[in-house]
């Protein structure tokens, strides 16, 4: 298990040097579970608030059986994240990945860029169909054994065509993080 503070360093991005900039991580963590790690440069009051609060509209681009790329938007701000997740990372690991298939629930971390602190954290349930997508997809994709290529390759193409905002409009909606079903 990983201890996480308000207030407290966020040592899961020593060797990142991510000052100044804005963004997130979504990944495995260790112990089991699924985290996304926003980061954002001089994160505010205001930013924290969103960051804890905000209702989170969650979006999908989807291609073929195995490329996925999950959105999320905070409502009310233009705050809008990609989530993008090879779990082929996690092939060697499968007691983090077997603990992740049996929760549905999504760590959010508030992380000042420049200072590496954790300045909010959150915990929402993920939306029972994006879930058994999720699962549904990343099985498959662990079947597939040049899935890293072929996804870093999607992934890449996409943002080089599109804006985060034309990506977001593309994509197809799948509810609210927290969203009873």
């Amino acid at each position: 298990m990983i201890e996480l503070k308000i207030g407290e360093r966020f040592d899961l991005f020593v060797g990142r040097n991510l000052r100044g900039q804005n963004g997130c991580v979504f990944e495995q963590m260790q112990g089991g579970g699924v985290a996304l790690i926003v980061y954002l440069d001089n994160m505010t009051i205001q930013e924290q608030l969103v960051l804890k609060h905000a209702k989170i509209s969650v979006r999908v681009i989807r291609e073929d059986k195995d490329l996925l790329l999950t959105m999320i938007r905070y409502d009310g701000s233009p705050l809008i994240f990609e989530m993008s997740f090879d779990p082929t990372l996690y092939k060697n690991k499968p007691e983090q990945y077997n603990q992740f298939i049996k929760s549905n629930m999504l760590t959010i971390i508030g992380i000042d860029s420049n200072t590496n602190i954790i300045k909010t954290l959150r915990l929402v349930s993920v939306p029972k169909r994006l879930y058994s997508l999720w699962i549904s997809v990343w099985m498959n994709a662990l079947k597939n054994e040049n899935f890293s290529q072929k996804y870093n390759k999607w992934i890449d193409d996409l943002d080089s065509r599109y804006s985060v905002i034309k990506l977001w409009n593309m994509a197809e909606n799948y509810g609210k993080m927290g969203q009873i079903e």
